[in-house]
């Protein structure tokens, strides 16, 4: 009897470590779509830890740096086919899947980061994108920084952009340029810097924290600055996924996402833009200049009919762009009065 006795707790103890190694292989990829050694790298790393420290036991996240995992292009792909679990991709470039997650990345709406980030979150969170995350479920939101406007060389005037053949990846800002009498060129990012060099193009909407990677400083000498708007973002899981998790990693990961998180990552990347600015306003040959209250006002107005288009272009039409942009916009507001 004894001996049953100590087979049975020896089972018991082998199947509770078996248990508890099992609880212990949760392991999530996360593509980091940045170098290593970057701050992007070290900040979610250090995101990472949190979340495996809190999972108790059950969850395992490995950041992984830029490599052949996924890129923004195929980032959504490879969440679903679950060759890496937890991804990082623009929403312009998701096949239309996102159309009204983009919102808050339209001209002359936000003008930061941060703000704009909890705004879309919020969004998200009253459900009016609902129809868009069936397949994903968001840990946090964002939007890059705002794109700006960066010249070879000094121009004369920046009343509009006639004269002017000028680089944009996202769709709105070529049609921006358009409206303000420019030539849009639809460049890669990555082939900017040889297209400013050659004078192929001769000025590009960037933002300034594409300036480190790329060496943007070198090639251009002009700046403008105005809220011409940037791309959304979203980190995120595949439903199928997060639903298979631990009910511990899944709180880790609520945790740690959200609009505190979608906040937290918009400071950080408003923190990489200002430095990248100060940098390259720090240097002789640069200049960098704001749109008058007249300019602006000018641009603005050319953005208008782009917006009327971005809304006819909606899958789900007019009515429901329109109705996306006020609330947003109301979210935003609220977001900036400090609610």
């Amino acid at each position: 009897m004894k001996l049953n006795w100590k087979a049975a707790l020896a089972a018991a103890a082998f199947l509770g470590l078996s248990s508890a190694a099992i609880a212990q292989d949760v392991r999530l990829y996360f593509t980091s779509q940045s170098p290593a050694g970057s701050r992007n790298v070290a900040w979610f790393t250090e995101w990472a830890n949190r979340v495996n420290a809190q999972s108790a036991g059950t969850l395992k996240v490995e950041v992984k740096e830029i490599g052949p995992l996924a890129n923004f292009g195929n980032a959504h792909a490879r969440v679903l086919d679950d060759v890496v679990q937890i991804g990082w991709a623009p929403h312009p470039l998701i096949g239309g899947k996102f159309p009204l997650s983009e919102v808050a990345g339209l001209p002359f709406l936000a003008d930061d980061s941060e703000q704009a980030a909890v705004a879309l979150w919020r969004l998200y969170r009253s459900g009016a994108l609902d129809a868009e995350y069936t397949e994903v479920i968001p840990i946090w939101l964002g939007i890059f920084p705002q794109n700006q406007v960066h010249f070879r060389k000094p121009v004369q005037s920046i009343n509009d952009l006639r004269g002017f053949k000028i680089s944009s990846s996202a769709r709105t800002q070529g049609q921006l340029t358009a409206r303000l009498n420019g030539a849009p060129i639809s460049i890669q990012t990555t082939d900017v810097y040889e297209a400013l060099q050659r004078g192929t193009i001769d000025g590009a909407m960037l933002s300034w924290a594409a300036f480190v990677p790329y060496k943007l400083a070198e090639v251009t000498a002009y700046h403008v600055e105005a809220p011409i708007g940037a791309w959304t973002f979203m980190f995120f899981m595949s439903r199928a996924k997060w639903n298979a998790l631990p009910a511990a990693a899944k709180k880790a990961l609520e945790a740690n996402g959200g609009e505190a998180q979608s906040r937290a990552w918009g400071k950080f990347l408003d923190g990489e833009f200002a430095n990248a600015r100060a940098a390259v306003a720090a240097m002789a040959n640069h200049t960098i200049v704001q749109l008058s209250p007249q300019q602006r006002d000018a641009w603005r107005t050319a953005a208008i009919p782009v917006i009327d288009e971005w809304k006819k272009t909606r899958p789900s039409g007019d009515a429901a762009g329109q109705k996306t942009i006020e609330a947003y916009s109301k979210l935003l507001a609220q977001v900036k009065a400090g609610k």
